[in-house]
């Protein structure tokens, strides 16, 4: 009995001591809740769970505690129990209270990454050493996760104050991607006030000059690598192309150097497998991130190993198709008037021979009203001749019906002259399809990747399979051999991304003889790709949103391919970017001059009358009809 009251004096003591240090740690808790950024979000995700059922009673009163000091006006809150956390894609709260490692790394068993998407705070209620192994260990498994606004309180020894550690994977004061323990807040628990109002700095607004690596291939107008020139004294390289530009422009922003992964024609086929394996290689083996026109595979039931950021380019597949032959030498004679008016014109000839017919017959006995041969002397008429004076109509409807023929026959013999004077020195060539239905329904031979074939069959049904043929090269490198087949009966079109055929009309002249069909096939976004959910997502789509705002993109983009809605005599001419495409070959195909000067601008048109050789020859052949029926009559007089 003389040993009970001390007993019950040190346990009275013990619990009022375990009480305040719990008061202070729901404090300490609440207070990062509701004065940093996490009060902006609507919901906080509560998370608890322990190794040990001794450290089940501390967690669960600081939970009460935190519970009642949070202000419900604020913010809801859902409470989660020994359950796994599931991967959330939009900005939110997590508080999580854990006694150990194995505790964090339960709850965090079913996610592979988190995309940086939440700001984090953790309670570890058993380490008390911010630099020890445990600690470390938390905090690489959150840098794996792409946790990084994310802050663990301790409990040091003595109690008199809490610790908040985190960790910067780029600073200067240590090598790039190194993962420790730094101290960023303290709350003291007398004053019960944090020391800084800063809970969760930034990380990744300055990599430090470390190495970030994309993995990509050289593509104009995409993205060309010029290495140091040696006679420039440069030892420095400089990126080309729309989405090299957007590279430095993030490497300076960013203050990271790039590393180049230059993947090969295998592994860029293979991006269009639906599965996406090959993103698990180069982005566990080889890079951190990649770009370009790859296919975004949605899941489809399993995971796909990669996410896309916002896009920073609107890539339109279109047509080009060679300029067809000229007009033959009959059509020219068509030429200056639609087939409309032409088939006008013949209906008003052919009522107008029908009434002199009607009225011959009806004037049999009065032939003097008639003048003799009459459908002769319309002929006469129309092509401008005139009547003898005795054969001119004496009533006044008659002389205001030969006006009327005499000033329509003028106006349209004055158009037809002016529209073969054009044919002439114009050299007009025919109308090239406008719509993707007249190239389908001209049959032009489609020239496509072989690796777009099904989704173009998918985007256009009413397409035949034995329209298409396969590129052996690219796009750009097939362009001027569509180029060579223009003026030729060959009917033949590219499917290409528009920036192709804007970048080919900016480098070469021949591209005049090309013609774009203004109709979208399909628009694929162009993005970067990372890892699947991985923080760089956020940080990315940062650079690319500021890149639009600023008008950085448009500036390129006129610079590259501007030239697909320019006229022709108005495009600046850039030079040409030697580079090897993926299979090897020259991806920037290298023209003769006299190629090049085939359509050079200062190329004025000869009038020549060959290009009327169909006159000559209808004239030809009416004078054989003449002989010949000449030749029936005098062996025939009957």
């Amino acid at each position: 009995m003389q040993y009970r009251w001390p007993i019950l004096l040190c346990s009275w003591l013990v619990a009022i001591s375990s009480s305040a240090a719990d008061s202070g740690m729901a404090d300490a808790l609440t207070q990062v809740l509701t004065q940093s950024e996490m009060a902006r979000f609507r919901t906080l995700y509560i998370y608890t769970e322990i190794s040990s059922q001794a450290a089940s009673y501390h967690l669960d009163e600081v939970l009460t505690r935190l519970l009642v000091r949070l202000p419900t006006t604020v913010q809801a809150h859902r409470l989660h129990r020994h359950q796994v956390m599931e991967y959330k894609p939009y900005v939110h709260g997590v508080l999580l209270l854990v006694d150990d490692l194995p505790a964090l790394q339960r709850i965090y068993g079913r996610i592979r990454a988190t995309q940086n998407l939440s700001h984090t705070l953790v309670y570890m209620s058993l380490p008390t050493d911010p630099y020890g192994i445990d600690v470390e260990l938390a905090l690489r498994l959150l840098w794996r996760l792409s946790v990084l606004d994310v802050g663990i309180v301790l409990r040091p020894p003595g109690g008199a104050q809490f610790l908040m550690v985190t960790y910067f994977p780029f600073a200067s004061t240590h090598a790039c991607q190194v993962i420790s323990a730094s101290i960023v807040n303290r709350f003291q628990v007398n004053s019960s006030h944090w020391s800084s109002g800063d809970f969760f700095p930034a990380k990744l607004r300055n990599f430090f000059g470390c190495r970030l690596t994309c993995a990509t291939w050289e593509d104009m107008p995409y993205l060309v690598w010029r290495p140091p020139d040696p006679e420039a004294r440069s030892a420095v390289g400089s990126f080309v192309g729309i989405e090299g530009a957007l590279l430095q422009f993030m490497a300076d922003n960013l203050n990271f150097s790039v590393g180049l992964y230059w993947m090969s024609k295998d592994e860029v086929l293979a991006t269009f497998d639906e599965s996406g394996s090959i993103f698990d290689e180069i982005f566990g083996l080889h890079a951190d991130f990649s770009l370009g026109g790859f296919h975004f595979k949605p899941s489809a039931g399993a995971e796909i190993p990669y996410s896309q950021s916002t896009y920073y380019f609107m890539s339109h597949i279109m047509l080009v198709t060679n300029l067809q032959s000229a007009y033959s030498a009959y059509e020219k004679l068509a030429f200056p008037f639609s087939p409309l008016l032409w088939r006008v014109i013949g209906v008003v000839l052919l009522l107008a021979c029908l009434l002199l017919m009607a009225l011959k017959c009806w004037l049999r006995r009065r032939k003097d009203w008639l003048p003799q041969d009459p459908y002769y002397q319309l002929l006469v008429l129309t092509m401008g001749g005139n009547l003898p004076e005795r054969l001119l109509p004496q009533r006044i409807s008659g002389r205001g019906a030969l006006i009327t023929w005499l000033l329509g026959t003028l106006v349209l013999r004055s158009g037809y002259q002016s529209g073969m004077y054009q044919l002439l020195r114009q050299d007009t060539q025919r109308n090239p399809p406008q719509t993707i239905a007249e190239v389908l329904a001209q049959r032009f031979t489609i020239q496509l990747a072989e690796v777009n074939e099904a989704r173009i069959l998918d985007s256009l049904p009413e397409l035949r399979p034995e329209q298409l043929v396969h590129l052996e090269g690219s796009e750009l490198q097939s362009m001027p051999e569509l180029a060579r087949r223009s003026g030729s009966a060959q009917r033949l079109a590219i499917l290409t991304p528009y920036e192709y055929f804007g970048y080919f009309r900016k480098v070469h002249p021949m591209s005049r003889r090309l013609h774009l069909v203004r109709e979208r096939i399909y628009t694929q976004q162009l993005a970067f790709y990372v890892r699947r959910h991985s923080h760089l997502v956020g940080v990315l789509n940062n650079q690319i949103q500021h890149a639009h705002a600023h008008g950085f993109l448009e500036h390129w983009t006129r610079q590259y391919v501007s030239a697909v809605d320019e006229a022709d005599e108005s495009v600046a001419r850039i030079a040409s970017t030697q580079y090897r495409a993926v299979d090897g070959d020259e991806g920037d195909p290298q023209l003769s001059v006299a190629e090049e000067q085939q359509v050079a601008p200062v190329r004025q048109n000869v009038l020549s009358m060959r290009e009327l050789a169909a006159l000559f020859w209808l004239v030809l052949w009416a004078n054989l009809v003449a002989v010949a029926v000449f030749v029936l009559e005098f062996v025939m007089p009957q």
